[in-house]
């Protein structure tokens, strides 16, 4: 009798196999109000809109040197798409209040220097914009991770990215205030965001006084 040889009669052929998530799947985790953002330092080559009182002696920024004031610490990157361009253009407008409500606005990115410098002719932008470099200042945030990349969480984006994050930062590295979006679909409420800052100054001026 004839043998008819079927697919399932030859061994199985050995493939190599890629993995294309990392073996580590561990979720980003955003901090949030009521917690501390670890110290962060800024060199001076960091800056692609320096602060205005960064002066040619200056070579370095200790994170607690911007805590004179409540500072409003936020995440931006190129990756974000249309979504960051109407981010990055709600954070120019917000500025301004910023500064009248007794605070200052430090905005962050791990983007290339010259990326960032494009977005800065393209907006107009005014408020003093640093790079993240290897998105150390957004883990510690929490808001970002090689194990929990972004196109892992949501379609469309082509890069791994932090999440849109804005802290309101206190005395002590205390964080008031947290606005995250996690799927893209929210707007920074600049009403709640501005009063945050207002109240956060008004706490650290009668702290002063009463020390």
């Amino acid at each position: 009798m004839r043998t008819i040889n079927r697919y399932a009669d030859f061994p199985p052929l050995s493939y190599e196999i890629r993995r294309t998530k990392p073996r580590d799947n561990t979720p980003i985790k955003p901090i949030s109000a009521g917690h501390t953002l670890p110290l962060f330092n800024l060199h001076k080559e960091d800056f692609v809109v320096p602060f205005q009182f960064m002066n040619r002696e200056s070579s370095y920024i200790v994170g607690s040197e911007l805590l004179n004031q409540p500072l409003v610490l936020a995440f931006f990157s190129i990756h974000w798409n249309g979504y960051g361009e109407k981010y990055i253009k709600a954070l120019q407008d917000l500025y301004a209040d910023i500064q009248v409500m007794g605070g200052q606005l430090l905005v962050v990115s791990a983007d290339g220097r010259k990326e960032l410098e494009e977005v800065v002719a393209k907006y107009n932008i005014t408020f003093p914009l640093a790079q993240d470099r290897g998105h150390q200042i957004a883990r510690n945030a929490g808001i970002y991770a090689e194990t929990d990349p972004l196109w892992d969480r949501l379609s469309g984006f082509e890069e791994n990215a932090p999440l849109p994050a804005i802290y309101v930062i206190g005395q002590s590295q205390r964080i008031t205030y947290d606005f995250t979006d996690h799927y893209f679909d929210r707007s920074i409420n600049r009403r709640e965001l501005l009063s945050e800052v207002y109240t956060a100054g008004q706490a650290q001026a009668l702290s002063r006084a009463i020390a």
